[in-house]
């Protein structure tokens, strides 16, 4: 483990499953990685199902991990939550459009389709929202194909080791399920500095004794990215 004793940076934890974890350390502008030492320590697994879906009408897309775990498109649409989501969708053949950046948004707006649509929620076995049930409460069919499992996960030797320490640590989250697992287990005497994508990503952390505790104006990557970096300022400042 790093001795921030010698190298003024904090410790910033890492917890999406790996590929996430990777990709939003590489979206980290440099004036803020350099203040940085990654720590990577899923504490969710995505595991696949085993299960060729039964696709009908247009597909629903909450996250990343519902299309990495679901055929390709071959231009059929597929309605999604979120830019990341529609770009991943769309790299993966589907006619993909943003509807909103939260599930609610995303209710809302294929409300507004004829009555009786079609849909199919290609996601994980544990989701939030209650899409297709609110969908097909509004006179629509939808129906929910779990594709892949979101398995929990301990933290690894190297955050339990930044938890005992009393160097601040910097834990961005971003899903409802990997806040429950962080708080969970044992989150040791570091000063936690806690960055929470949406207030129900922040419910679960609420009554740790934390150093900070920020939750972005919207729940997105890039305000993700903005909180961290007002934080490291600050820190930085202070």
């Amino acid at each position: 483990m790093t001795d921030n004793t010698k190298h003024p940076r904090f410790n910033l934890l890492l917890t999406r499953p790996l590929a996430g974890s990777k990709a939003f350390w590489q979206t980290l502008a440099p004036e803020i990685s350099k203040s940085l030492i990654p720590i990577f320590s899923p504490l969710i697994e995505i595991v696949p199902v085993d299960c060729v879906p039964c696709i009908e009408g247009s597909v629903i897309f909450t996250s990343v991990n519902g299309v990495e775990n679901s055929p390709k498109g071959d231009g059929r649409i597929a309605f999604c939550v979120g830019e990341v989501t529609t770009k991943a969708a769309a790299a993966f053949g589907w006619d993909a459009f943003q509807k909103g950046e939260t599930a609610q948004q995303l209710i809302i707006a294929l409300s507004k389709t004829p009555d009786k649509s079609v849909f199919t929620h290609l996601a994980g076995v544990h989701t939030r929202g209650n899409i297709a049930e609110r969908l097909s409460g509004n006179g629509h069919i939808a129906r929910h194909i779990a594709v892949y499992d979101q398995l929990r996960r301990r933290f690894s030797t190297e955050a339990n080791e930044a938890l005992a320490s009393n160097f601040p640590l910097l834990v961005p989250l971003f899903s409802p399920r990997t806040a429950l697992g962080f708080v969970a287990q044992d989150c040791g005497r570091a000063p936690l500095h806690i960055i929470a994508l949406s207030e129900d990503v922040a419910d679960p952390v609420r009554g740790l004794d934390w150093e900070t505790l920020t939750v972005c104006e919207t729940p997105t990557r890039t305000a993700m990215v903005d909180e961290l970096q007002k934080v490291v300022a600050g820190m930085t400042l202070g």
